[in-house]
């Protein structure tokens, strides 16, 4: 029995010691004779301005009666959907739907207030076309909705183009200051290893705005929601191990 407990004891130990012994036994990456390792890195950054345009426009509708309140709300959003994409270049999608019970608070006048049920339900729609999402906020306001929120940011797409630029400019700028410290040195050439890179987008005085008062002339109209584009600043960081050689 007691010949079993110390095989055990030999195997944990066998188990727990065997990952440090082999992190040990890594070996640091050497260079070549009279070659020399430099670590170096370069920050690029550029102010982009923003070209996607996002609404959030909401429907809430209240009622003494459940299924009315649902039937109010999905036939609303449905016509609110159908004119959305009727849209082109404008992409469409809904948000959280909700329906709830109230209760208001009790007060002496009424002692025993009656309930009644609130349901809302989001809607988003986006496009880098302003001037489309803008009428078609202004359509979906007509119709009833209230708007959520209207913000401008950077579409995809542009972000990538303008990374890949800043990539580039940040491995030329590491490429002279290889060469540079090779001259210095007295190395003949040298070689990037181990690139990496890092990104960051930050958002720079954005100016999303909303006009709601009427048109000229159009009392009855409801006006189409104003917004001005701010810029959104990407940050790209390139580091690598420069190979200086002999």
């Amino acid at each position: 029995m007691r010949s079993t407990r110390l095989l055990g004891l030999s195997v944990a130990t066998l188990l727990f010691t065997a990952p440090a012994y082999a992190q040990d036994t890594v070996k640091p990456v050497l260079p070549p004779p009279n070659g020399t390792f430099l670590n170096i890195a370069a920050t690029e950054r550029v102010q982009v301005p923003q070209d996607l345009l996002i609404a959030t426009l909401r429907i809430e509708k209240t009622g003494p009666d459940a299924k009315a309140v649902q039937n109010e709300l999905n036939a609303l959003m449905k016509t609110a959907m159908d004119k959305a994409k009727a849209v082109t270049g404008v992409k469409v999608s809904t948000g959280g739907y909700y329906v709830y019970e109230e209760t208001p608070p009790a007060t002496k006048e009424i002692p025993k207030p009656k309930k009644s049920w609130r349901g809302s339900q989001t809607l988003e729609i986006k496009g880098t076309v302003a001037d489309d999402i803008l009428k078609l906020s202004g359509d979906l306001q007509e119709l009833g909705l209230a708007m959520n929120g209207l913000n401008y940011t950077l579409s995809p797409d542009k972000a990538d183009a303008a990374k890949d630029e800043l990539m580039e400019a940040a491995l030329t700028k590491l490429k002279t200051r290889a060469e540079r410290a090779a001259k210095a040195m007295g190395k003949s050439s040298t070689e990037l290893v181990e690139v990496s890179v890092d990104s960051n987008d930050m958002v720079q005085a954005p100016r999303p705005m909303m006009m709601m008062a009427m048109a000229k002339g159009a009392s009855a109209d409801m006006a189409a929601p104003v917004a001005e584009p701010g810029e959104t600043e990407i940050t790209l960081t390139v580091s690598a191990k420069a190979l200086l050689k002999p």
